[in-house]
């Protein structure tokens, strides 16, 4: 059977940057249209379906924000894309509260831009595979489900295996796009992460720990590299409820710190 091509669409009211993206992002696969105006993409996200959206935030009118707020009223799963001449915190937590994918800045890179599309794609796409087999294969009673992000290979191998023996229904995921993408979904109830891969300066990272703030029923837990004073103030200046260190790993250890934490 052949794949279904993956839509997108681009609203820019600049006929030159429309232009670019439109030729950069032909290739095999993927459909895109373009849009001048915010009044014409809602026209089209009305009339079609499409699996990404990339908008200039300052289009005259109708804004690029107030497009993608729309594309998720009628879509909540497709991605999206921000464009904007320049980012910021703020700019930032607006677009989380609409749940924008990522910024691309302008002037951009067409490099850039071809990843920037690539990796929400597969944001989307690989975590809901993973959720469509995590919800065939979960237990009928409730657990709580936590997700880890954790690069060491041994590290990650102990939390999933100690949080596991506290009954909760623990997974693995590579990125901070698929946390942000669970987060948005609401489909966790912990994130069990390490503080070095959460503090990176880019706009995934900077939407995850705004999401962090303004959703306090997810409990956050902070994996700092070793024990001491530093990495505990970083992991509460971060919204972190618990930190646990990574040089004293161990089921004990896991039961001891996390049991109380993750019932309450």
């Amino acid at each position: 059977m052949k794949a279904r091509a993956t839509r997108i669409l681009v609203v820019d009211d600049e006929e030159v940057v429309r232009a670019v993206m439109r030729d950069t992002l032909d290739r095999p696969g993927w459909y895109v249209v373009v849009a001048e105006d915010g009044e014409q993409a809602i026209s089209l996200l009305l009339d079609e379906h499409f699996d990404i959206l990339i908008a200039d935030k300052n289009l005259p009118g109708i804004t690029g924000l107030d497009v993608i707020r729309r594309a998720k009223a009628l879509n909540d799963n497709i991605g999206t894309l921000l464009v904007t001449a320049y980012a910021s915190r703020e700019s930032a937590e607006e677009a989380l509260s609409l749940g924008v994918d990522d910024y691309l800045t302008k002037p951009f890179d067409v490099d850039l831009l071809l990843n920037k599309v690539e990796e929400v794609i597969d944001r989307h796409s690989s975590f809901d595979r993973l959720m469509v087999k995590r919800q065939a294969t979960r237990d009928p009673r409730r657990k709580r489900k936590v997700i880890v992000l954790e690069p060491s290979d041994a590290a990650r191998q102990s939390l999933l295996d100690g949080i596991e023996r506290l009954g909760c229904h623990v997974f693995s995921v590579k990125n901070l796009g698929e946390v942000l993408h669970a987060v948005r979904q609401k489909d966790l109830d912990a994130l069990v992460c390490d503080i070095n891969v959460l503090v990176r300066d880019d706009a995934t990272a900077c939407f995850l720990r705004s999401a962090l703030f303004v959703t306090p029923d997810i409990k956050f837990i902070a994996v700092a590299p070793k024990q001491g004073m530093d990495g505990a103030i970083q992991a509460v200046n971060m919204g972190a409820g618990k930190v646990i260190y990574k040089s004293l790993l161990s089921n004990e250890y896991i039961n001891e710190s996390l049991k109380d934490f993750l019932s309450a």
